[in-house]
């Protein structure tokens, strides 16, 4: 397995546990800046995050949701699954900007989440086997 399709695969496995409540979109610090996120309904948003996890179409709002992602980590708090929603949108955000499968749907800086990709990478507790086979 490849590392983008582990991160797919660890990206889907959460948004099934996601019940797109909207709690993490409401607590977000960034969903006002995010165009038409604020005044949009917070569990559509959250629905079109998951979905995108899943590797299904996304609504526009969702991507501005994810495209706007500072890593604040604020939704983790907001979150009554406890899910690790900042992780959710780290590998959210990688797919949106093409870094698994090279096909940009939003912005993208001059890798300015270089450092967030290699946390997120961090999190995923590769084995050593792995680390050698992808890193």
């Amino acid at each position: 397995m490849s590392l983008a399709a582990r991160i797919a695969t660890e990206g889907a496995r959460m948004a099934e546990a996601c019940t797109a409540c909207g709690a993490c979109v409401q607590a977000c610090p960034m969903a006002r800046f995010a165009t038409g996120v604020a005044q949009a309904d917070s569990a559509e948003v959250a629905t079109g995050m998951r979905a995108f996890l899943r590797g299904e179409e996304t609504s526009p709002l969702a991507l501005a949701w994810i495209g706007a992602c500072t890593r604040s980590a604020v939704c983790n708090n907001a979150c009554p699954e406890k899910l690790d929603v900042a992780l959710m949108m780290r590998f959210a955000s990688m797919r949106a900007r093409g870094a698994l499968d090279g096909v940009p749907l939003v912005p993208v800086k001059a890798d300015s989440g270089w450092s967030a990709r290699v946390k997120g990478f961090a999190r995923l507790g590769l084995t050593e086997q792995e680390q050698a086979e992808w890193l």
